[in-house]
């Protein structure tokens, strides 16, 4: 980590130095010319290197993944159209925590429509942005969805917008999502679509039971 910190700091700074060292463009001399603006000062490499050590330290907003692991059994409730009845399958999750307690990270296997599904995802909390962010792929598509989330007072709700490529319009679609910790044994993870109304439905909802 520090060597990577150091390494980055060293690359900034030499960015700094290039950008310094390129000849200014002459100044055009018009009534209206707004006077440069000085530059910023450039930070202190020491500073940098604490900024970004700090930047990329797991903190509390990272917790919630310990919870997270283990093996799960999964309930799948699922519809794609919402006048028509709900459908059930099953499907079982392995769920670690990975690089220092940085992201959590899912594996699913399971069927459905008895078919053999599987799926992977990745879970973070950015501390730049604030944010949790995270990517689902699985054999029941090609395109990666991304989302971001907030978690709520208690940390124990996360709401998320997920952007992914819709096959029904060919463009980029948002799905919003929630995820509620039950207990330590269980979660429930809410999937919300727009039908073709345009009126929001639930699409599916997930239950993780921990295998005992």
């Amino acid at each position: 980590m520090k060597t990577r910190v150091l390494l980055c700091v060293a690359l900034l700074l030499i960015a700094a130095g290039m950008a310094g060292a390129q000849e200014p463009k002459p100044a055009t001399h018009t009534a209206s010319a707004a006077k440069p603006k000085a530059a910023a000062p450039a930070m202190d490499p020491k500073a940098m290197e604490a900024m970004m050590e700090k930047m990329a330290a797991p903190g509390p907003n990272h917790e919630v993944f310990k919870g997270m692991e283990g093996e799960w059994n999964q309930t799948v409730v699922w519809t794609m159209d919402p006048s028509q009845p709900a459908q059930e399958s099953h499907s079982v999750a392995t769920v670690k925590s990975i690089l220092g307690g940085r992201y959590s990270q899912e594996e699913t296997t399971g069927e459905v429509m008895g078919k053999p599904f599987s799926g992977m995802g990745l879970v973070g909390y950015d501390n730049i942005l604030k944010k949790y962010v995270g990517m689902w792929v699985d054999n029941a598509g090609t395109g990666i969805m991304t989302e971001e989330g907030t978690a709520d007072a208690s940390g124990n709700v996360i709401n998320w917008i997920g952007k992914m490529s819709d096959p029904t319009t060919g463009k980029m679609g948002r799905s919003r999502m929630v995820w509620r910790k039950v207990d330590d044994n269980k979660h429930t993870f809410e999937m919300y679509s727009n039908g073709p109304d345009g009126k929001e439905f639930k699409m599916m909802t997930i239950t993780y039971d921990r295998k005992m």
